[in-house]
């Protein structure tokens, strides 16, 4: 029976590790942290005793290599379905508009919830749906060459459009400006969110902690199948000979009795890994770097996030966009709000005070509620959250092969055609996982 090592416990690792796992493979998986999940995880609050994620995720439904994996480990259930699109937006003026799909069957559903989007101008409206009847007129090569902004201005997407729809699906998807993000991988996303049915579009929701939510499932899934999880152990670096890892190094031992290595580690955590004489193959084919010298250069993208605990609970949606405000999300947990902000590396070094004043003025423009409101805060920044999808980015993104004949990488941040998302990590998983069963 061929012996897996699997090196990182978020979404990317615990992924590869339930597959091959499922298929007959003895599989340890390594992580350095005590817990589980990468970085997308949840912890609890001292202060208050609430569980809480350290950033809001969400999937959609057409995350199918994210649903597939949460099927597999039995934690479908622990998860909140839409039956059909609803966004609630706010102005600054506390006006609730509503981005819903009609129950008109697919496609007619999206395209009168489009019409009906009152947050738009008619005419606007009509402008936006003008851009979706054209995104499979451009070719990969047009949109390589453009960034999502020069898209949108080309195909004539005005302040308006982008600041009530644009900005909040671009910037939520993609984690950074619309002038830096490559158009080819948006229009990929588009392609797959509104295109591939109704239930696509749809948003899906943790229903209790995010490591509750998926983390317990992988960790018995693995264990149950023979593999061993092994928390709170560094891996520092790997020795190679005739282009083969022969030895992992971890803060604990050294490990030998394997056949193939995967590092599901970012990308940022791979590059401090010690070693000698290893190349990479890029998304040419091409020799890459040495490991010890390797510099992806991936420029990287924050998250924030501010958890608030009011004196009453006020709100009655389970999220809103806040259209025009450096805050773009209110996430309503019941015991809890949580606030979030993406491509903060704006804000990302100011004081945990100066965020928490920034997005307590918000809270009280978009909904009224003051900061005398406001019992206790937490603010909780990511700063490398995701690699920034630009242009340059994109043509430097590894395989998941190597030119070591048992190292595969995984990963967000691999090249799986989608931006630095679940659905990117648990794809790199999977596509890890069947590299190894293919491989003799």
């Amino acid at each position: 029976m061929k012996k897996v090592l699997v090196i990182g416990g978020g979404f990317a690792g615990l992924t590869a590790a339930a597959y091959l796992s499922n298929s007959g493979y003895k599989v340890e998986l390594i992580e350095a942290s005590p817990k589980l999940g990468g970085r997308a995880y949840s912890l609890k609050d001292d202060s208050t005793g609430s569980v809480i994620d350290n950033g809001q995720h969400i999937l959609m439904g057409c995350y199918k290599e994210t649903l597939n994996f949460l099927r597999l480990i039995g934690a479908e259930n622990n998860f909140i379905f839409q039956e059909r699109l609803k966004v609630n937006f706010l102005t600054e003026k506390g006006k609730l508009f509503r981005l819903e799909a009609t129950q008109l069957f697919y496609p007619l559903n999206l395209l009168f919830g489009l019409l009906n989007f009152q947050a738009i101008s008619f005419i606007n409206r009509l402008t936006l749906l003008k851009f979706f009847l054209k995104i499979y007129s451009y070719s990969d090569e047009e949109l390589k060459r453009l960034t999502v902004y020069q898209w949108l201005l080309l195909e004539g997407q005005n302040e308006g459009i982008r600041k009530a729809f644009w900005d909040f699906l671009a910037i939520g998807a993609l984690n950074t400006d619309t002038k830096k993000a490559s158009a080819k991988v948006f229009a990929d996303i588009l392609k797959e969110i509104f295109f591939k049915g109704n239930e696509a579009a749809t948003i899906i929701l943790p229903a209790k902690g995010l490591s509750e939510s998926y983390c317990n499932n992988a960790h018995d899934f693995i264990e149950k199948r023979g593999g061993v999880v092994s928390l709170s152990e560094q891996v520092s670096g790997w020795d190679i000979l005739n282009d083969e890892v022969k030895k992992v190094i971890t803060s604990k031992r050294i490990i030998s009795d394997f056949n193939c290595v995967i590092s599901s580690v970012p990308w940022f955590g791979l590059e401090k890994l010690e070693t000698s004489g290893v190349k990479f193959s890029d998304t040419t084919g091409k020799p890459g770097k040495l490991m010890d010298e390797l510099n992806l250069d991936l420029k990287h993208s924050a998250i924030l996030s501010i958890h608030i605990w009011l004196n009453e609970q006020k709100l009655t949606e389970d999220f809103y966009g806040l259209i025009g405000s450096p805050v773009h999300w209110i996430f309503n947990h019941k015991d809890h709000i949580a606030l979030v902000k993406s491509d903060a590396n704006d804000l990302v070094d100011k004081s945990k005070d100066e965020i928490f004043e920034m997005a307590a003025l918000e809270l009280e423009k978009y909904t009224g509620i003051k900061k005398s409101d406001i019992k206790s805060f937490k603010v909780i920044k990511e700063k490398r959250s995701t690699f920034i999808p630009d242009k340059e980015s994109c043509a430097k993104r590894p395989g998941t092969k190597t030119k070591v004949k048992n190292l595969f990488l995984a990963g967000d941040w691999i090249n799986t055609g989608l931006p630095s998302t679940i659905e990117s990590a648990v794809k790199s998983g999977r596509m890890a996982a069947e590299q190894i069963r293919l491989s003799k």
